[in-house]
């Protein structure tokens, strides 16, 4: 193979080699006469190296603010983490307190509902002694002749003895003993011919009649009794009282007669025989005399 070494670069090169470095040449030929023509218009040549220094500075100014950047960023990020810190901590507090609210408040739900519980329990108490009072206050009025009554009991109907002698007649302290049997025996309340008889009454003669409550009355006596009627009759005739007055009558032969009724109404007592007395103040054994109260309706 003949040497190639007499023969011009253009003609040896390959065609895509030699274009490239044909451009590149130019490229390079180009930019030395630009830096020649710079370096001849200021007229000195350390002014063109000045001149290429130009991208330092660049370079430099560019480092300074990055560093300005990357400084202020920090700064900033600092800044948001101490708010940031503030910020939780300032909700922590909150959080604290209230929780510690809400702990108080528990405290006093809790003794409310004790106080509550105490209230329940004095007012169930106090209910069941107001029932209690309720129920004795009637039983008290009903026997004293305070309020009208109904309910069943019996009937006792006792008259003079048919001859009209006057050993057969019913007197007052017979028509006494037939109540106080019936007290005795269980009676809650009694009338005799439709007066309502109480601890105050009295049956008394005045004259010929008998008088009840100040009121005459006449044969046949009806004495209504409110009561137990499965027991009022022979508890009656297990009295002392029940016993002397069915002597008297078989004795001087007036008539009486018991029956059993479902329904029953007698009225209450006059108001001059609704009062009440009892000792109040004082007694026998402190050397005091007692005071009496005297309470009307």
């Amino acid at each position: 193979m003949p040497e190639r070494d007499d023969l011009p670069p253009r003609v040896i090169l390959p065609l895509l080699d030699r274009v490239q470095r044909q451009s590149l040449d130019e490229d390079y030929l180009f930019a030395a006469e630009r830096r020649a023509q710079r370096a001849a218009a200021t007229g000195t040549h350390a002014d063109v190296r000045r001149g290429g220094g130009h991208p330092r500075r660049v370079a430099a100014v560019a480092v300074a603010v990055f560093g300005i950047m990357a400084s202020t960023a920090a700064v900033q990020t600092q800044q948001n983490a101490s708010v940031a810190d503030e910020g939780r901590a300032s909700l922590l507090a909150r959080i604290d307190g209230e929780s510690d609210r809400v702990g108080r408040l528990q405290e006093q739900i809790a003794d409310l509902r004790e106080v509550n519980a105490d209230g329940e329990q004095r007012a169930l108490e106090l209910g069941e002694q107001q029932q209690a009072v309720t129920a004795r206050l009637r039983r008290l009025q009903v026997r004293t002749g305070f309020v009208a009554v109904r309910g069943e009991g019996i009937r006792v109907t006792v008259t003079d003895e048919a001859t009209g002698t006057p050993d057969g007649a019913v007197k007052d302290e017979d028509l006494a003993l037939l109540v106080d049997g019936l007290w005795a025996a269980g009676a809650e309340a009694v009338s005799v011919n439709g007066h309502r008889l109480t601890a105050m009454s009295a049956i008394r003669v005045s004259g010929v009649a008998i008088e009840v409550n100040g009121v005459g009355i006449a044969s046949p006596y009806t004495v209504l009794v409110i009561g137990d009627p499965l027991s009022l009759q022979a508890n009656f005739f297990d009295t002392s009282s029940g016993l002397a007055f069915n002597d008297l009558s078989q004795r001087y032969g007036f008539k009486f007669d018991m029956q059993n009724e479902d329904e029953l109404s007698l009225p209450q007592a006059p108001l001059a025989m609704r009062v009440l007395r009892w000792a109040d103040q004082g007694s026998s054994q402190d050397g005091k005399p007692g005071q009496s109260e005297e309470v009307q309706p």
